[in-house]
């Protein structure tokens, strides 16, 4: 009687089903580390983006009207996304200045993001949330990334 050799026995196919379970149990969490740092990194970058078209929008709305000055005055974002409303700081008390942003990509969506700029109309700090995710960037443009889901 012939024996037959062709194929794997069972115990061959469950060592290999054992090594590719190993090898994902060690591979899935540095996949997920790496997804999660793009997310932040993505954040980040949407918030420094953000953070420019909002300064380029001072220097226009600056330029138009030469009696209006941003110094520590506290914007906050709109539900849209799209405009800041300033006011206090060196805004005169009770008005307050909205400029329209031209910007694509992530926007803030939290209820509290606000940007505060300096007296040349930089900003000098903001707090937005992007993606769920916390990103505050402080006087000198560093930026610190919080929370994920």
């Amino acid at each position: 009687m012939k024996k037959n050799t062709k194929g794997f026995t069972l115990i061959e196919l469950l060592a290999v089903i054992v090594i590719l379970a190993i090898i994902a149990l060690i591979a899935t969490p540095i996949v997920l580390n790496l997804i999660d740092k793009a997310r932040k990194g993505a954040a980040e970058s949407s918030a420094y983006a953000y953070i420019n078209a909002a300064e380029k929008a001072a220097v226009v709305t600056l330029m138009d009207n030469t009696g209006i000055n941003l110094n520590q005055a506290s914007c906050a974002v709109s539900a849209s996304g799209k405009t800041l409303i300033c006011s206090g700081g060196s805004i005169s008390e009770g008005s307050s200045v909205s400029f329209d942003l031209d910007i694509k990509g992530d926007l803030p969506t939290g209820e509290s993001d606000k940007i505060i700029f300096d007296a040349s109309g930089a900003v000098s700090s903001a707090d937005l949330t992007i993606n769920n995710y916390s990103v505050t960037v402080d006087a000198n443009g560093k930026a610190s990334v919080k929370g994920g889901e």
